[in-house]
């Protein structure tokens, strides 16, 4: 598929952010000035309805990285956070965790978080135990018990699992999904075997986000295909895909061109900071907070009444101390959206799994009886 470096949304808007339309020129000055609390723009009264703290790969070291770009984050009020994958909240030095726990600590029971689960939050083909535990009953296990040689760690710790109340229940679309669930006790394939898939797909304000799992296959190709060519209330999807690699996302959407609405994809995985555009959808990885000699990063999406803005925070590759810039608008997107509503949890149905006959598209997947 042809490389197109002109923004069918807002025209003259190129990768590199070159503008070229007055109209683009002057919505992004106006986006750029430098933002405080929860949104506003000083001086002009411009405030999203709602915005999305966007995260991933927070496997780091560096305790001055992640404190600054989460804080920065944070001071901008989202009203949902999402995390691209590979949280790496069991290391024994625990501040990642903490980290994000402060990021999320913006009302009682904390704001609404998801995660789209990376390659290092699984094991053997399943979302790791202590993910799912944290997700659905948010009880965290804060150390792995071995000795660990890395720089800032604690040595040689006992493994703990203790409540955080800022993070009870991550969001009420895991509450009852069945690879969420704490009481998996089954036996998985390898991993890029047979898999208990994560995925799931939620709606809010007018935008519907699809949670994949972490790597791509031909079986997920047609379980998004399916979705996103399905008739839809949603004015924007925007796909959530740890791995990054856009040759094997472009066939998520090859032959489809004009009979969805994905409009961004956004990944993880790389800890490399990347933007390209093939036909209507653009493709964004995340630098991540991973290796701060690459470069790193954390987004917000901020949510107009009829456009959608990502603006990009960052710590320079070679940068000296842990110091911010941003924010550096580099995606936006016509639509018409609503103010976000948080849905309440569901009432929890008491589990009960029963494997695949062994037959048919999908032998030894696990599911709900009730489905």
């Amino acid at each position: 598929m042809a490389y197109r470096r002109q923004d069918e949304q807002f025209k003259g808007y190129d990768m590199k952010g070159r503008l070229h339309s007055f109209w683009m020129i002057a919505l992004v000055a106006i986006c750029s000035i430098r933002v405080f609390g929860a949104g506003h723009v000083v001086g002009l009264g411009i405030e999203p309805l709602w915005s999305v703290g966007i995260i991933t790969d927070t496997q780091t070291t560096e305790r001055g990285h992640i404190a600054s770009l989460l804080s920065r984050l944070k001071a901008e009020g989202p009203d949902m956070v999402i995390h691209i994958g590979d949280t790496s909240f069991e290391w024994s030095n625990q501040f990642v965790l903490k980290a994000v726990a402060d990021l999320v600590d913006s009302e009682a029971g904390g704001i609404e978080f998801h995660l789209a689960p990376g390659n290092h939050d699984m094991r053997n083909g399943a979302l790791k135990a202590h993910l799912r535990r944290a997700a659905t009953q948010g009880v965290f296990r804060l150390d792995k018990g071995p000795t660990f040689g890395g720089r800032g760690y604690l040595h040689s710790r006992v493994a703990a699992y203790v409540p955080d109340p800022l993070l009870p229940v991550w969001n009420p679309d895991i509450v009852n999904h069945p690879a969420w669930q704490t009481d998996l006790n089954v036996r998985f394939a390898d991993l890029g075997g047979d898999s208990k898939h994560c995925r799931y797909v939620f709606k809010r304000g007018g935008i519907r986000f699809i949670v994949c799992d972490w790597s791509y296959s031909d079986e997920q190709r047609e379980w998004i295909r399916n979705i996103i060519t399905q008739p839809d209330d949603s004015s924007v999807s925007i796909v959530l895909h740890h791995a990054h690699y856009v040759d094997k996302l472009l066939r998520y959407f090859e032959g489809l061109e004009g009979r969805h609405n994905v409009k961004l994809v956004l990944t993880g995985h790389d800890h490399r900071y990347n933007h390209e555009k093939h036909g209507e959808i653009t493709y964004i990885t995340s630098a991540g907070i991973a290796r701060s000699q690459r470069g790193c990063d954390v987004m917000m999406l901020r949510v107009y009444r009829d456009y959608l803005r990502l603006d990009r925070y960052i710590i320079p590759k070679g940068a000296s101390g842990a110091r911010v810039s941003g924010p550096e608008p580099i995606w936006m997107c016509k639509g018409s959206f609503s103010q976000y509503r948080r849905p309440e949890l569901p009432r929890r149905r008491i589990p009960a799994y029963v494997k695949g006959s062994g037959t048919g598209p999908d032998p030894g997947v696990f599911y709900d009886r009730e489905k």
